[in-house]
């Protein structure tokens, strides 16, 4: 994954259907590569000045003018034998809203062209595994504001998936098992569209897989899936009527309109959650979760355990517990759910860091339990014992608390004022706080100034790159 956090893509020279304004003898028209200019960093702009005829006229001086940000390299350039006068534009507006427009107006004697381009950016903030271990800008290439954005990754492999306001999903990094959903296993160091995918509500990913909910209640998926690996999206089948979904390291699961669940994948340590035998796997088929037949509002993956969270509050949950992660009391396996009943107060969002649990209650306190070392990972302020089975209140984050997630034995949360915390692991700088020291108790991560953050990334189980998505002016 590259860490050049400023990259722009090359920029060229397009004349197709250009915007153009005519006297009676000539014609000026305005092109960047799709119509389309990087919030900031050098692209090419070009003028192309012909006559009536369409010939091109040669040796006219053209100047250009933009947004008073906006610098020109030259601001006046001289056509060529092509009729094209070309400058360089760098907009210098490094937080400017994807999508929106900026006008670039070109000017020769008697003759002036204006033409609104779609500017490329990015309201996202990356750190931790291939980038730094401070929050920078991720790379300026979206043609629509980052709505949720994710981070997979194994030992070796890295890669991220973003889902747009205009429902496209992007993908890069590491692709061996077709991640990046471009119908190839090549590595990708740059963000791409998913082909022939949109009208997506909600992406989740695993270590190297993607799933994507799509407005028409559909599930498509792609990467790695057990007994099904593919490198463009498929239909999961079997599946309609979705409202949420989500992965665990093996399995994807879905929250149906009736409040129902439904799990296809492996049933490693019983992660399906169907009461059969771990080495009864539903593969592609999906299967009923247990006892989860109505009253749920959403569902998450731990790396072999399932929760869901129930419209009333409580939290049910199911697979692995070696660590207590299942905060049910004991470190029992569990082949169906159980209720977390060392959960008080109402849960209104539930994440896992593998093989911790981490509760937001109502009131915007915060509690996890499962496993704890030096690390920190149940943010506490203690390092022992290992073994956690029932929940306990995270230092500090006893009220004000919006949103919660988080990554391999770290966790976050966004507080109300905007802000936020992290606390666990740190060897990849994933907390944001320009050190790679772990954290027993939740630190500030250091935050650009005059950014505040709107959502929390959604990563699996095993990333450890942190995303914020940023509000949009």
């Amino acid at each position: 994954m590259t860490t050049a956090a400023w990259s722009v893509p090359a920029v060229t020279m397009s004349v197709a259907t250009p915007a153009f304004a005519a006297s009676a003898t000539r014609v000026l028209s305005l092109s960047s590569q799709n119509d389309q200019l990087p919030a900031a960093g050098g692209a090419q702009v070009s003028a192309t000045l012909v006559d009536a005829n369409g010939s091109p006229i040669v040796g006219q001086a053209v100047s250009f003018s933009g947004s008073s940000t906006a610098t020109f390299t030259p601001a006046t350039a001289t056509t060529n034998a092509g009729g094209v006068a070309t400058t360089t534009v760098d907009l210098n507006d490094t937080w400017a809203t994807p999508g929106s427009a900026t006008t670039i107006t070109a000017s020769t004697v008697g003759l002036t062209q204006s033409k609104a381009f779609t500017v490329l950016g990015a309201n996202v903030l990356a750190f931790g595994r291939g980038y730094s271990s401070t929050p920078t800008q991720a790379e300026l290439v979206f043609p629509s504001p980052v709505a949720q954005i994710s981070g997979g990754s194994t030992d070796s492999a890295v890669f991220a998936a973003a889902l747009l306001e205009n429902g496209t999903v992007w993908t890069k990094g590491s692709n061996s098992q077709g991640q990046l959903g471009d119908g190839t296993t090549t590595d990708r160091a740059t963000w791409a569209q998913v082909p022939g995918l949109s009208g997506v509500t909600q992406i989740v990913v695993g270590d190297q897989s993607v799933a994507a909910l799509r407005s028409d209640g559909t599930v498509m998926r792609w990467g790695s899936d057990p007994y099904d690996t593919t490198s463009s999206p498929k239909q999961q089948a079997g599946l309609s009527g979705v409202i949420r979904i989500a992965r665990s390291n093996t399995a994807g699961f879905a929250v149906l309109g009736d409040g129902s669940v439904k799990v296809w994948g492996s049933n490693q340590n019983h992660v399906a959650g169907t009461g059969e035998p771990s080495s009864s796997w539903p593969g592609t088929t999906p299967r009923q979760v247990g006892g989860l037949t109505s009253g749920v509002a959403d569902v998450v993956g731990g790396l072999y355990s399932g929760y869901a969270r129930m419209t009333d509050g409580t939290v049910r949950a199911w697979g692995w517990n070696a660590f207590g992660q299942l905060g049910d009391g004991t470190t029992t396996e569990r082949e169906t759910d159980v209720l977390v009943n060392s959960l008080t107060g109402s849960a209104t969002q539930v994440v896992t860091q593998a093989v911790n649990l981490i509760v937001l209650r109502s009131d915007g306190s915060v509690l996890s339990c499962g496993w704890n070392d030096a690390d920190g990972e149940m943010g506490n302020g203690t390092t022992s014992p290992s073994a956690n089975p029932s929940l306990v209140a995270v230092s500090s984050l006893t009220s004000g608390v919006s949103a919660i997630t988080a990554l391999n034995s770290s966790g976050f949360a966004l507080l109300s004022d905007g802000s936020v915390r992290g606390w666990g692991w740190n060897a990849y700088g994933q907390l944001g706080d320009g050190t790679t020291t772990s954290q027993l108790t939740p630190k500030a991560i250091s935050l650009p100034a005059g950014r505040t953050v709107a959502r929390l990334a959604e990563s699996s189980q095993s990333s450890y790159t942190m995303f914020l998505v940023t509000t949009t002016s």
